[in-house]
């Protein structure tokens, strides 16, 4: 086997609860759409991790994926809620194959 570089996930910190562990409607893990930001305009199909609401509004930590040519790349960033919008329940995402591989 290879060495591995990096932090051990064992080793890794982990965010401390929030201040208020209060359930929020519409707070659960959900797909969404990301229309943004400038260096990554989209849209790109995503998941909403977690929502938090500070003194400039509400932010998604967000996990996304931007595909460039042949290639894709998944990006785990906090947005301003703006540049998201919520994926339909009812439909796959376009491109999104409805069988397993």
């Amino acid at each position: 086997m290879g060495h591995r570089r990096g932090i051990p996930l064992r080793d890794r910190p982990v965010d401390p609860a929030p201040d208020d562990p209060a359930p929020r409607r519409g707070a659960q893990t959900r797909h969404c759409w990301v229309d943004g930001p400038p260096d990554h305009p989209g849209p790109w199909p995503g998941v909403i991790v977690e929502w938090r609401l500070a003194d400039d509004g509400w932010s998604a930590l967000v996990v996304y994926v931007v595909t460039e040519g042949p290639s894709s790349t998944t990006v785990h960033t906090r947005l301003p809620a703006r540049f998201l919008r919520p994926a339909p329940t009812s439909s796959p995402l376009p491109g999104a194959s409805t069988s397993a591989p």
